[in-house]
């Protein structure tokens, strides 16, 4: 595992966005994991400041997001189909019909996560992107008794739903489920760069990296795969040492 200390959200959103263009360029069809929420911005800011500087071509690349709220329709400026087009895809010459993301008005779950989950096989993860909750979910994946595997329909935590919450109108219109990629399938991505900022997170980066491996904290998971970036910036770091 590889640890950057960042001085600061805009230095840990140009080093992981320096490793995904690298990605990009060495392998121009790359297949790129995708994460939504506050962290990833910066970094899909910065993605887009190299393309239109003519450094980056997403013409061939092929994306697999994370996760999507079930009940949300594309066009709802809260579902993360919308947040991919407004954050990175609307803003690079990305070909539309490479991106993947789950389809959160479909009503049969075990349909939706039988396609997801055909989907991910046939496009193996060169890098996948990851943020952290407070809980320690990566994707949607919240505590739970075991890991999960495979894509599922996922009820979401209420620490999930209150960290949601400033993004809605009320606590009420939070979407209380999601279809998202399991464990296992981030598992198999070849290699994982977790980013995370601000003191919030410093508690939970620190046991999802140095305490016990366990289903009740996802994201310690990570400590068991062969190719892990951890970028944080101080704050999020403050218990981390090395």
């Amino acid at each position: 595992m590889k640890i950057y200390r960042a001085k600061d959200y805009d230095h840990m959103s140009q080093i992981a966005a320096n490793i995904l263009a690298a990605q990009i360029v060495l392998k121009p069809d790359s297949c790129l994991g995708l994460a939504t929420g506050g962290s990833p911005v910066g970094t899909y800011k910065k993605l887009i400041e190299k393309h239109k500087n003519g450094d980056l071509d997403f013409g061939k690349v092929v994306t697999i997001n994370l996760d999507e709220y079930c009940g949300l329709s594309k066009d709802n400026d809260q579902s993360y189909d919308y947040y991919m087009r407004e954050y990175l895809f609307n803003h690079v010459n990305i070909n539309f019909g490479n991106v993947n993301i789950p389809n959160g008005l479909e009503p049969d779950a075990a349909k939706e996560c039988k396609l997801y989950d055909e989907i991910i096989a046939k496009n193996p993860i060169d890098v996948q992107l990851l943020g952290i909750g407070t809980n320690g979910h990566i994707g949607f994946n919240e505590p739970s008794a075991e890991f999960k595997f495979a894509s599922h329909h996922a009820q979401l935590a209420e620490a999930t739903i209150e960290a949601n919450k400033r993004y809605f109108d009320s606590e009420e219109k939070v979407p209380k489920t999601a279809y998202t990629m399991g464990i296992g399938q981030i598992m198999l991505s070849k290699k994982i760069v977790l980013i995370a900022s601000g003191e919030s997170k410093a508690d939970i980066m620190y046991k999802a990296l140095h305490g016990p491996i366990m289903p009740q904290l996802p994201a310690s998971v990570l400590q068991m795969h062969r190719d892990v970036t951890v970028i944080g910036d101080e704050a999020a770091l403050k218990h981390i040492k090395q």
